[in-house]
């Protein structure tokens, strides 16, 4: 779709309500919603209506009989002729549109907009959690956040709405100009020529002030959310090697573009309006005088007709060139939604406590191959591996071997292309599996939520008896609220080792049968991760442990290891001289 043709937009209307409906809103709400649409489209068209013969029955009376006049004087004169005077009732007619109808009918919209924008945010959230989000382009963290944070407000505010006005504001129109036709047939033909003159110079504008390729903004903020955040993280290093001057003067260009497309966006929808409007009144008001046979004398009641509807049809005139324009400004992040198929957020959420209820004991790979997508070469080949119950294994091996592919492969973030993973457990799925990498995130919420991780079934015994487990029950002791305290109270006040323990001890607190370590204990002193190593072993005998690391030490509590090399395992045997594994310290 070229964003240089304003008419190709107005199929994004339609494609707004196919992802709405994707998303899991009823097709009764959407019905509910076009009908609230063309509800409201019709009032308007019948408030321009009343006001139009309110200013005609004010007008003086002292001209020729017939037209748009003859229609109101029969009005006047009609059943309402010595009960109450005509004009209080077209007057509370407009009250009654303007102020109760119409309200009440925006107030039914807001409704369905709070369920929609509900839907959608789960939507992206969804989709931003689902295994194939990594490989997008945008696949870094950042990108996810920002996915949730400004897709969300940009699809609902910049698309979604705008598409609404459209559809509501076009009824309208042509409400209203068939309403006109059938008064003034020659005069409607006039100004029907005029929205078409209108909407022609419409589109030169667009065609000369607008870049075609919008989506480079959206591109854009994504890149300056991700040097914000990025730059937050390694603010050591930016101080350490003193790379402000140059993070800043990164990121400057990356604003002063920014800056440079939202002033060009701006500029284009200020400019059009009155460029619009004025055209619009000129040839308005020159189909009036034509019209009225050539005297250039202007009949008063046409041109009240031709006044008031005028001024409504500018209205909505300009709400569909702004609202055309903001989902001109938005399309590329309905675009990045709607490349990957919606997914069924309550069926992801059933199948997943589905899992959570099912046990497990050990596992058995047999001939696993995996290749990252757009790769020449398998990074995981011939690969043969068996766990069993309560049994230590340690996989030791270069950075980029695959070790932790082999991670996603056995908690299911990745498929194999070849090859089976056999759960021996009911069912043969894999559950109760707890994993914890080189470093932890925390979620917004309490402590207790961190280490639960919302789980609704973990006793505070069980999250102090990990927390216990992982060296940190201390911290519960310190925080003023314990376990309900919240995260953005003492997340800024924890070193990284103790922030990287609670990611210990909700691995542990989740992991009944299987406890996959990838690199977790690195950040520790070798003394913590002995104290945990110890009495994880000794107090959870049954429970099978994968242990990836780098440091011999480690490798002290572990039954066999395993190096990985080209894709494989083999035995390993490590160097007891040495307290890093030996040739694989990266």
């Amino acid at each position: 779709m070229s964003v240089s043709q304003p008419f190709s937009l107005l199929r994004i209307p339609s494609r707004a309500l196919s992802f709405v409906r994707g998303c899991g809103a009823t097709r009764a709400s959407i019905t509910s919603m076009l009908s609230i649409l063309a509800g409201k489209a019709g009032l308007d068209a019948i408030s321009a209506l009343l006001l139009a013969a309110v200013l005609t029955v004010i007008l003086p009376v002292n001209r020729a009989a017939g037209g748009w006049y003859a229609q109101i004087e029969a009005f006047v004169e009609g059943p309402f002729t010595g009960v109450v005077s005509p004009l209080l009732v077209l007057v509370a007619l407009l009250v009654l549109c303007k102020g109760l109808l119409i309200p009440l009918l925006l107030g039914l919209r807001g409704r369905l907009m709070d369920q929609w924008t509900l839907l959608v945010s789960m939507q992206v959230l969804t989709q931003e959690l689902l295994p194939q989000a990594r490989y997008r382009p945008q696949a870094h963290a950042q990108g996810s956040n920002v996915a949730v944070n400004f897709v969300v407000p940009r699809i609902v505010a910049g698309v979604i709405l705008p598409s609404l006005d459209v559809l509501t504001e076009i009824a309208l129109v042509s409400l209203l100009l068939c309403a006109l036709l059938v008064i003034e047939p020659f005069a409607s033909s006039v100004l029907i020529l005029a929205l078409l003159g209108i909407a022609y110079l419409g589109n030169l504008l667009s065609r000369k002030l607008v870049d075609r390729q919008q989506d480079q903004k959206f591109k854009l903020n994504t890149l300056m959310q991700r040097w914000v955040t990025d730059s937050v993280g390694c603010v050591r290093e930016i101080r350490l090697y003193r790379r402000m001057p140059a993070v800043l003067d990164r990121y400057r260009s990356l604003a002063r573009r920014f800056a440079r497309d939202s002033a060009r966006e701006r500029t284009f929808m200020d400019v059009q309006a009155p460029v619009m409007e004025l055209t619009f009144l000129l040839i308005l008001g020159a189909s009036v005088l034509v019209i009225t046979e050539r005297s250039w004398q202007a009949d008063f009641h046409l041109l009240a007709l031709f006044s008031a509807v005028g001024m409504r049809l500018i209205l909505g005139l300009r709400r569909i060139l702004t609202s055309l324009q903001v989902i001109r400004f938005s399309r590329p992040a309905l675009e990045h939604m709607t490349a990957d198929r919606p997914v069924n957020v309550e069926k992801v959420i059933r199948a997943s406590s589905q899992r959570e209820c099912e046990t497990e004991e050990l596992l058995v790979c047999e001939s696993l191959y995996y290749a990252h997508p757009g790769a020449d070469q398998d990074i995981i080949r011939r690969l043969n591996l068996c766990l069993r119950k309560g049994e230590w294994v340690g996989l030791v091996g270069q950075s980029g071997v695959g070790k932790s592919t082999l991670v996603d492969l056995l908690i299911g973030e990745l498929e194999p292309r070849e090859g089976h993973i056999h759960w021996r457990s009911v069912g043969g799925r894999r559950s109760g599996i707890g994993y914890a990498g080189a470093v932890t995130t925390l979620i917004p919420g309490t402590l207790r939520d961190n280490v639960a991780f919302l789980g609704q079934a973990c006793t505070d015994s069980k999250v102090m008896e990990a927390l216990g487990f992982a060296q940190i029950a201390l911290l519960v002791e310190r925080l003023p609220e314990g376990l309900d305290t919240a995260v953005e109270f003492f997340e800024q006040n924890i070193s990284s080792g103790e922030r990287q323990r609670i990611g210990l001890a909700r691995a542990l607190l989740h992991a009944t049968s299987l406890l996959i370590l990838d690199e977790a204990t690195a950040s520790l002193d070798q003394s913590t991760e002995r104290d945990f190593l110890e009495q994880v072993r000794a107090a959870r005998p049954d429970l099978a442990v994968l242990l990836i690391t780098h440091r011999l030490s480690a490798l002290h509590y572990t039954e066999r290891n395993l190096l990985m090399t080209n894709g494989t395992l083999d035995v390993f045997t490590p160097d007891r001289q040495s307290d890093q594994v030996a040739g694989f310290t990266g």
